[in-house]
């Protein structure tokens, strides 16, 4: 069993798209995987049930129904995690994430479990993004932007997580607008890892929706440093026994 925790350096970075396109290619790969979404804000109704957007987008791209057991929380206020709780009368728990995520983790070869936001996004008044990740113990997934304004907020967050002794396996850049500058990005990535020490695992391109069904997920990852996740994985297996 291993795990990885994707998180980002802001909301809308593309965290559920890098979870969803690591689902497929482990997926396509025979590695029996699992995302878990453990607080989704924004939930919407479809017939008589609330429905995560983020596991439909899962599932979607997988091509495979992961059922219930993707979602901890689910709340309707489109908002952080905390403020979406408190205006719907409930509060979140650390407790039963960190159990469904263990849950997970015993019954599957890989687990993606993705954060809501950026590390510091409030989960309720007491504790933070950062603080659920460093309680599982998962090394981390840093989504961040390929293009300019980068450098500034995934060094901060690589130095965030160093600071609580979190292990980071690595950075993926993606592409959020359809025309990033080659020279900037090919900067970004050079000096991030010069300044954060971390491995950037590779680019995601700019895809909008129509796009994504014919998305090639294996073209696109075999031109990514995808042995960097893989010896993590097997660093967690070790760990296991």
């Amino acid at each position: 069993m291993s795990g990885f925790f994707i998180t980002g350096t802001d909301t809308e970075i593309g965290k559920t798209m890098i979870t969803a396109v690591l689902t497929r290619y482990f997926l396509d790969k025979g590695v029996e995987v699992f995302p878990y979404k453990p607080v989704q804000s924004g939930a919407e109704w479809k017939g008589d049930r609330l429905v995560a957007p983020d596991t439909v987008f899962y599932e979607r791209f997988a091509k495979r129904q992961f059922g219930e057991e993707t979602n901890t929380y689910l709340l309707k206020t489109p908002s952080s995690p905390h403020l979406a709780a408190a205006m719907e009368g409930k509060k979140i728990e650390a407790k039963p994430i960190i159990n469904q995520t263990q849950k997970l983790l015993n019954s599957h070869e890989l687990v993606f479990v993705e954060g809501a936001g950026g590390l510091i996004v409030p989960l309720n008044e007491e504790e933070t993004m950062i603080d659920l990740i460093g309680r599982l113990s998962l090394p981390v997934i840093l989504v961040a932007r390929a293009g300019l304004g980068t450098i500034n907020h995934t060094v901060l967050s690589v130095m965030a997580l160093k600071q609580r002794n979190i292990q980071i396996a690595g950075i993926i850049l993606n592409r959020v607008t359809p025309h990033e500058l080659p020279e900037i990005e090919e900067d970004n990535r050079r000096m991030l890892e010069k300044l954060s020490g971390v491995p950037i695992v590779g680019t995601f391109p700019y895809i909008n929706e129509d796009e994504m069904e014919e998305l090639d997920v294996g073209h696109i990852l075999e031109k990514w440093n995808i042995h960097v996740l893989e010896e993590a994985m097997e660093d967690e297996s070790r760990k296991a026994y």
